[in-house]
């Protein structure tokens, strides 16, 4: 199916000194059921009530293969709901909700894995912003230290009921860094590097 309302943006990183590139489409979801809102049985869901919000889908494109090609996707959401009824302000690390209550900071990991996310807060007056993490462990899978290879910045507002998909922007290391202390209190047994501890 084209994606002729999604948009592609290419994001290079550096992986083990060898180039890699991520591709992410990004736009408006238009069709809820396409990308899968009917599987998650929801009682609340009607594609009237999450269509016009965004879709995210990142790829990855590197040479390295098996272990090598060992990554994940972490995501840092910030969201404030400002409805009469209904006041939240809150920090969310976006794992599935199977893993929720684990150590576990993934959204996504494997081998070159793909990263999903159709974010929708039915309320009348919302912030949503998330700072998208590229990570990897430098043995792999053997210890739980994690660096960053690259990142972006998305979200959403709501207001007065109407939904306004901001744009995709890619992030520098300031992003990482800025992120680290509240990664560090939700996962304490997890080292999360800083930008200076992985040039040195």
């Amino acid at each position: 199916m084209a994606d002729l309302d999604l948009t592609t943006t290419s994001i290079p990183f550096r992986l083990r000194g060898v180039e890699g590139r991520v591709s992410v489409r990004y736009g408006v979801n238009e069709d809820p059921l396409r990308w899968g809102y009917g599987v998650l049985e929801l009682d609340w869901f009607r594609p009237e009530r999450v269509r016009g919000f965004p879709v995210l889908l990142a790829s990855i494109e590197h040479p390295a293969e098996g272990y090598a090609a060992d990554m994940g996707w972490i995501q840092v959401v910030r969201y404030e709901v400002r409805d009469p009824d209904e006041q939240e302000r809150a920090t969310v690390f976006d794992v599935p909700p199977q893993l929720a209550n684990t150590e576990t900071p993934y959204a996504a990991f494997g081998v070159r894995p793909t990263f999903f996310d159709a974010p929708a807060i039915g309320a009348s007056e919302v912030t949503w912003d998330a700072d998208t993490f590229l990570v990897y462990t430098p043995d792999a899978v053997l210890s739980r230290v994690l660096r960053s290879l690259c990142s972006f910045r998305w979200g959403y507002r709501v207001e007065g009921g109407t939904v306004r998909v901001e744009p995709l922007r890619t992030s520098g290391p300031d992003a990482w860094e800025r992120n680290l202390p509240d990664l560090r209190e939700r996962f304490p047994s997890w080292t999360f590097e800083n930008e200076t501890a992985v040039r040195g």
